[in-house]
C-alpha cells in the first residue's frame, strides 16, 4: 500500500541501497516480530525491495498476531517465496519448526493509552516476549538476535542539559503504572546480556528516538502522531501540555535504516542509539510548524485521565547519535523535512 505513493517508494530504495554487508542475509532466514507496525513495515518493504532487486534472497517471516492487518500491508508479498506470514504471541513459548538465521525484535506496545489502558501487556510484551524470543533462538543457534529498545530507559535527565549517551541513567520512579514501560524496556536490555553471557547468543541494542512516519497507526496516541493525523486531516493542532520539552526525532525509514545498521555493522553487546540531532524542536514547536502547513492554529486542550496516565513526564530527551554514526549510518529527514513527508504521504492514504 505504501510502496505505491513514490515518496515512500524512494525512502525504500534509498535503504536499499545502503552500503551495508547485505550478503550476511544472503539465503538466510529473518524473523521479525511487529512486522505489520510502524518500523516493522518499513523493514520488510525494505528487504522486499533487495530481494525483487538485487535477488538477495533473504526469506522474511512477518510476525504478528493478526493477520488481516498484516495482509493489508503487505498484500503485494503473499505468496512470495521469500514472504511468510507467522501467526505468533510472543507472551508464549515459541514452538515453531521453521528454520531461523537472525531475529529482530520490534514487537511492543509503544503509545501512551496501550501503557495506561493495557500496563500489563506493555510489561510482558518487553518482557516474556523478549525472553521467548531469545529462548527460542538459542535453540534455533542464530547468528545475531537485535533487541529494539527505546530513548525511555534513560529515564529523566537528570539536568536539562544532559544529552543522552548510551552510558547514560537518569530517573525512573518504577512504583508508579506509567513506569512499566521503561522498567521493562530496561530489563529486557539486561536479559540480552545475560543471555550473552550465559548462552553466548549475539545480540545487539538498538535505542529508538522518538519515532513517527507513514507507517504509523492512525489511532496512535503518541502526542507527534496526533499533530500529525490533526495537519493530515486539515484541524487545528491539539496540544494537550504547554508543549515546552524536547525530545529527539526519528522518521521511520531512517529508523528501519538505523536497525538495519545494528543488524549488520554493530557489535554484539553493544546499544546504540537510533536518532536525528540536526535540530531539536520542542513539542509547540512541531505543533506550530504543522498547524502551518495545514493552515490551522494550535488548540490547547486538557488530556483525559486515560491519556494523562501514560503520558511520561520526561522535560527533556535529547540523545547522541554519533555511535551509529560510526557504523556509516546517516538520517535522511530532519524532524521538518519528515513531518512534511508523513503528511503527504498520509493525505493520500487515510480516508
Amino acid at each position: 500500500m505504501f510502496t505505491k505513493h513514490e515518496l515512500y517508494a524512494a525512502d525504500i530504495a534509498g535503504i536499499a541501497n545502503e552500503n551495508l554487508p547485505w550478503e550476511k542475509l544472503s539465503g538466510k532466514t529473518l524473523l521479525l516480530t511487529g512486522a505489520s507496525g510502524l518500523i516493522g513495515t518499513v523493514i520488510v518493504d525494505a528487504l522486499m525491495k533487495k530481494n525483487r532487486n538485487d535477488n538477495l534472497n533473504v526469506k522474511i517471516c512477518a510476525a504478528g498476531r493478526n493477520e488481516k492487518i498484516a495482509k493489508e500491508r503487505f498484500a503485494d508479498y503473499f505468496g512470495d517465496k521469500n514472504f511468510e506470514f507467522v501467526k505468533l504471541d510472543v507472551n508464549a513459548p515459541i514452538e515453531a519448526d521453521f528454520p531461523v538465521d537472525f531475529i529482530i525484535h520490534a514487537a511492543s506496545n509503544t503509545h501512551p493509552l496501550l501503557y495506561s489502558t493495557d500496563p500489563i501487556g506493555t510489561v510482558t510484551t518487553n518482557i516474556l516476549g523478549t525472553h521467548n524470543l531469545l529462548e527460542f533462538g538459542r535453540k534455533k543457534k542464530i547468528s545475531r538476535f537485535v533487541f529494539v529498545s527505546s530513548v525511555e530507559v534513560y529515564g529523566k535527565a537528570l539536568s536539562a542539559e544532559d544529552i543522552f549517551t548510551e552510558d547514560y541513567c537518569g530517573y525512573i520512579n518504577c512504583n508508579t503504572l506509567r513506569a512499566g514501560y521503561p522498567e521493562s524496556k530496561r530489563a529486557s536490555e539486561a536479559l540480552c546480556q545475560a543471555y550473552i553471557s550465559q548462552c553466548g547468543i549475539d545480540t545487539v541494542v538498538a535505542r529508538l528516538s522518538r519515532i513517527y512516519g507513514a507507517t504509523m497507526r492512525p489511532n496512535d496516541s503518541k502526542a507527534m502522531s496526533e499533530f500529525i493525523m490533526n495537519g493530515v486531516r486539515g484541524e487545528d493542532i491539539v496540544l494537550k501540555s504547554q508543549g515546552v520539552p524536547r525530545f529527539s526525532y526519528c522518521c521511520a525509514t531512517d529508523a528501519a535504516s538505523g536497525i538495519l545498521y545494528c543488524l549488520l555493522n554493530g557489535k554484539s553487546g553493544e546499544a546504540y542509539n537510533v536518532a536525528d540531532s540536526s535540530e531539536i524542536l520542542s513539542l509547540r514547536e512541531i505543533a506550530e510548524y504543522i498547524s502551518s502547513l495545514a493552515g490551522r492554529k494550535v488548540v490547547f486542550e486538557l488530556p483525559d485521565a486515560a491519556q494523562a496516565k501514560g503520558f511520561s513526564n520526561a522535560v527533556n530527551g535529547i540523545m547522541s547519535n554519533d555511535k551509529l554514526r560510526a557504523l556509516g549510518w546517516s538520517p535522511k529527514d530532519d524532524t521538518r523535512s519528515g513531518v512534511r513527508k508523513t503528511i503527504e504521504i498520509l493525505k493520500t492514504i487515510v480516508k
